[in-house]
């Protein structure tokens, strides 16, 4: 049985071999998760939730 599976040195992403096209989309991809996660972070901020909790009980006081 022969042995095809690829060795670190074959692979085109090892040791910073990876082309320019792939580096930028690695960057896009993580700038705009972070991005992303800053402009919903800021929305999340800014907006309010009412703490009030409307309460009816049928307790008659005299």
């Amino acid at each position: 049985m022969q042995n095809i599976e690829p060795t670190l040195s074959t692979i085109e992403d090892y040791e910073g071999k990876e082309s320019k096209e792939k580096r930028m989309t690695i960057w896009v991809v993580i700038l705009s998760g972070l991005l992303l996660g800053a402009i919903y972070g800021m929305i999340r901020a800014n907006s309010s939730v009412s703490d009030a909790l409307p309460v009816q009980t049928k307790i008659i006081k005299y």
